[in-house]
C-alpha cells in the first residue's frame, strides 16, 4: 500500500506510476488527515488513474466533519466502474448510511465497491446496534464486506475477535475473514 496527495497533481499521478512498478497494489487516501474533499476534481483524476493502473483505492470513509462523505464516494465510485474502491470502517458511526449500496446495486451500480470493518467491529461488537450492524451487512452483501483491522488503533488479534463476536454464519465469516479479498 502507499499514498499520494491529489492535490499534487501530475506529481502524484507520476507517483501512482513509479509505484505500481514497483508493485504496489493499494492506494491508501485518507481525506481527514491529508485535508482534501472527495468531491475535489483532483480526486477523481487520482482514482480513475489508480483504475487505469490496476490499484485499488483504500479511502477513509468516516469524517465526521462532511456527513456528506459517504455519499460523495459513492458518487465517485460509480463515476468510475473501472476503478476498485474499498472504503474503511463502512462509514463508521453512519454505518447505516451504508445499506444504500444495496439499492445502489439493483439500480445497476458497477460492483466496484467494498467496505471493510477496521474499527467499526471493534466498536459496535457486543454493543445494542450489533444486529443492526450485521442487518446492514447483509443487506450490502457479505461479498462485499471485507476485515480490516485499523492496527495501530486495534490489534488485528482484537479485530479478528470482534468480527468473531458478531456472530456471522460459518460461511459470512469464511467470506468477511479470507474470501472476499483473494476473490
Amino acid at each position: 500500500i502507499a499514498s499520494v496527495h491529489p492535490a499534487d497533481g501530475d506529481q502524484a499521478l507520476a507517483e501512482l506510476e513509479r509505484v505500481a512498478k514497483l508493485g504496489v497494489k493499494q492506494i491508501k487516501l485518507h481525506p481527514n488527515s491529508q485535508e482534501f474533499d472527495v468531491a475535489d476534481p483532483a480526486v477523481a483524476r487520482v482514482t480513475a488513474r489508480c483504475g487505469e493502473l490496476g490499484l485499488a483505492v483504500l479511502f477513509d470513509s468516516f469524517n465526521p466533519l462532511d456527513p456528506g462523505q459517504l455519499g460523495k464516494l459513492l458518487a465517485l465510485s460509480m463515476k468510475q466502474p473501472g476503478t476498485k474502491f474499498v472504503f474503511a470502517h463502512m462509514g463508521f458511526s453512519q454505518f447505516r448510511e451504508t445499506g444504500v449500496y444495496a439499492l445502489l446495486k439493483k439500480m445497476g451500480t458497477p460492483g466496484n465497491v467494498w467496505f471493510d470493518l477496521s474499527a467499526i467491529a471493534v466498536f459496535y461488537a457486543g454493543s445494542p446496534v450489533q444486529d443492526e450492524l450485521v442487518w446492514t451487512m447483509r443487506r450490502i452483501g457479505m461479498d462485499r464486506i471485507l476485515f480490516g483491522s485499523d492496527w495501530p488503533t486495534e490489534t488485528p488479534a482484537n479485530a479478528l475477535a470482534a468480527v468473531r463476536a458478531l456472530r456471522l454464519t460459518p460461511e459470512e465469516q469464511r467470506m468477511v475473514l479470507h474470501d472476499n479479498i483473494v476473490g
